[in-house]
């Protein structure tokens, strides 16, 4: 599959290219990446649309970034445990679900160079901005041991939840190039240079304030202990943390160099 669309599009620039021509000016673009020799030959990192002025020179760039995820795992099925009567109670499933939500836009502007019919060479500036956040909500069961098995308040179902999140700002200068290989369609490449700044905002951590941890188990779980603790003999008493940062420490990161798209740019203007 790979090498027929390769050899498709060496078809078309062969055949096709003879008669292209590039932007003429007021046209307007969207690309979509293009790795002919990648798992997935299409692909897509956000919306990117550019605006030509009105004789081709130039053109307003902005890519558009939105997406977002909602994975509801259970962490325990249902199950029945015996009462001291004799009876059986059914003790409800947990559920874990964890939120993601990614926004960016990174506004810029083109100068178009002269170059050839079919080739549009160009440098240009960039802004970047994103946001993003992650929570994450566990269900766990009261599981109080003076209570009769039969008792609903004994398995009442209470959450705690975790927020993440981070939002980024950088700056970056391009060049690049378009080539046309048949009349609105075109291949390219861009490089750049520049710096980016990643700030991770505070973690933020609640928990159902009527329920208490007391059992070992719930205390021992890997994703629960890092975020929940109980202080001495006081088994009533759920203490918060509250970390500067995102829990794991990490708390802003920036760097700046060269950077550069690693797939071809396939475009089309209407």
């Amino acid at each position: 599959m790979k090498k027929v669309i390769l050899s498709f599009a060496l078809a078309l620039t062969t055949v096709a290219g003879a008669f292209a021509q590039k932007q003429q000016g007021g046209e307007k673009n969207l690309e979509v990446q293009f790795a002919p020799l990648g798992g997935s030959p299409i692909g897509i990192d956000g919306i990117r649309l550019r605006l030509f002025n009105s004789d081709g020179t130039g053109a307003i760039r902005v890519r558009l970034g939105l997406g977002g995820t909602n994975d509801v795992t259970v962490r325990q099925q249902a199950y029945e445990t015996p009462n001291a009567g004799g009876t059986m109670t059914t003790v409800p499933e947990l559920y874990d679900t964890e939120k993601t939500f990614n926004f960016s836009i990174r506004p810029g502007y083109e100068m178009h160079f002269e170059g050839t019919d079919r080739l549009s060479p160009y440098v240009g500036a960039e802004l970047m901005f994103g946001m993003g956040s992650e929570t994450l909500t566990k269900e766990f069961q009261d599981g109080i041991n003076d209570t009769e098995d039969n008792d609903p308040a004994k398995w009442a179902t209470w959450e705690a939840e975790r927020k993440r999140g981070t939002t980024t700002f950088g700056l970056n200068a391009v060049a690049g190039f378009d080539f046309y290989f048949v009349d609105n369609l075109y291949l390219g490449a861009e490089i750049g240079f520049g710096f980016q700044n990643k700030k991770y905002k505070n973690q933020e951590i609640t928990v159902a304030n009527d329920y208490y941890l007391r059992s070992d188990d719930a205390q021992n779980d890997s994703d629960f202990s890092d975020w929940i603790a109980i202080e001495g003999d006081n088994q009533n008493t759920v203490v918060v943390k509250t970390p500067v940062g995102d829990g794991e420490g990490n708390f802003k990161n920036s760097g700046w160099g060269p950077n550069y798209q690693a797939t071809i740019r396939l475009g089309w203007l209407f």
